[in-house]
């Protein structure tokens, strides 16, 4: 089949990577409106789940190299640092089949595209999309060009300009399909070293922690990045301030502030921060009607059909089911397209991941609102629910639910999602 891809960030990449994988040859475009590759951000989670993919597609040894492997995950209470559950991570590996794992995004982006390359994907460079033809299989590009495929696959990530084109095309209302939740997060990193030589942080980056203070109206989480060089720190909080205009020193200034009242543990690391710190309000999309076209020759996924705030860590690894959910639904039909129609597998693929996804996106909203909760009888629950069964119990008033977060997520397998 020819398959055109649009957008080269990490549902891109790992949609081709998982194409160029299955056991039929595709001839695979990948297009990219910028002139050159680049991932913005800092650091990302991967569940098991898209780490047991990214081993599958050959990627073990560069992925490992330029991760951290975090042995456990710690809540804590904002004001003192006092722990309310500890979460084991080491057993992950074993089993789930891969472990959990940490990354800076642009490491992980490097290495998808080296491998897509090794692959044979095609790249097209400074090609803007500006109009699909959704029921053919058609794009046009800024320049005039008209480009064919039998499947044109949309990863143009949250500000997608698909998303609209698309819904507009299947006759919803033209509305605004990205929303702010009322977050935002400040994201920045502090040198490893500097964390190990402080007697009062050094068990923060002991055995590959990973940490998060749950305070009123804010949060801090932490983890190791870059091979574990640095420690990646995000600092979540209302978003009610437009900081566009803010200078490096103001930002800093206030990172400094939110931290004024907790853990001086906390404020230690905030002093560490050596890096640029930038701030990004947290959307989502909202539940859209469709993902797909009524022939199934275009497929919205990734950020571009489910962008959700960041709590659960689930982004990237959702897309990464995204890609060999779709992989797997198109390979039943090039091996069988006289009873698997394009247009059935690839709506049996988008009735296999929305609810997941949607079911997710709201849970992870749930998450960080409780991570944030004011004093009063609510937090009090919540605290006891954490101490009593972990930061994703059964109980009410926890951040989450045992059955959505724990089997689901880490064992899920996205190939046997899509039964045609």
């Amino acid at each position: 089949m020819r398959i055109i891809i649009v957008g080269a960030g990490l549902a891109g990449l790992s949609t081709a990577i998982s194409l160029a994988n299955s056991p039929t040859k595709h001839d695979i475009l990948l297009l990219e409106s910028a002139s050159a590759l680049a991932e913005i951000g800092a650091g990302i989670q991967l569940t098991p789940v898209a780490t047991r993919e990214f081993l599958r597609w050959g990627l073990g040894d560069a992925l490992l190299a330029a991760s951290a492997l975090p042995k456990s995950w710690t809540l804590r209470r904002g004001s003192d640092g006092s722990v309310l559950n500890r979460v084991d991570l080491s057993a992950f590996k074993e089993e789930y089949g891969a472990p959990y794992v940490v990354i800076h995004r642009a490491d992980l982006h490097r290495i998808l595209h080296a491998r897509a390359v090794e692959l044979g994907v095609e790249f097209g460079l400074q090609s803007k999309v500006v109009d699909y033809g959704f029921e053919e299989g058609w794009l046009q590009l800024e320049n005039g060009q008209r480009t064919e495929a039998d499947v044109v696959i949309a990863c143009d990530g949250i500000n997608s300009s698909a998303r609209s084109l698309l819904m507009r095309h299947l006759g919803h209302s033209d509305q605004e399909w990205l929303e702010a939740t009322g977050w935002a997060a400040y994201r920045a990193m502090a040198p490893v070293n500097d964390v190990k030589a402080d007697s009062s942080t050094a068990e923060i980056v002991r055995e590959h922690a990973g940490n998060c203070w749950a305070d009123d109206q804010k949060s801090l989480m932490t983890y190791m990045v870059q091979g574990s060089r640095n420690l990646n720190l995000v600092f979540s909080h209302r978003d009610n301030v437009n900081t566009s205009d803010w200078t490096q020193a103001e930002l800093h200034e206030e990172f400094k502030r939110m931290a004024s009242d907790m853990d001086p543990r906390v404020r230690r690391l905030v002093d560490m921060v050596d890096s640029p710190i930038n701030n990004w309000p947290v959307f989502q999309v909202k539940t859209l009607p469709n993902w797909v076209s009524n022939s199934g020759r275009f497929v919205l996924i990734g950020d571009a059909a489910h962008a959700m705030a960041f709590y659960l860590s689930m982004g990237v690894s959702l897309a990464v089911e995204d890609a060999t959910a779709l992989a797997s639904a198109l390979e039943q039909h090039t091996s069988d397209a006289d009873s698997i129609t394009l247009s059935t597998a690839v709506k049996k693929f988008e009735e296999a991941r929305k609810p997941r996804v949607e079911l997710i996106r709201d849970a992870s909203l749930h998450a960080g609102t409780m991570l944030h909760l004011p004093p009063g009888r609510d937090r009090v629950v919540r605290d006891e629910a954490a101490l009593k069964d972990g930061f994703i119990p059964m109980v009410e008033g926890g951040l989450g639910s045992r059955e959505l977060l724990v089997g689901p997520n880490l064992g899920y397998k996205a190939t046997i999602e899509v039964v045609i």
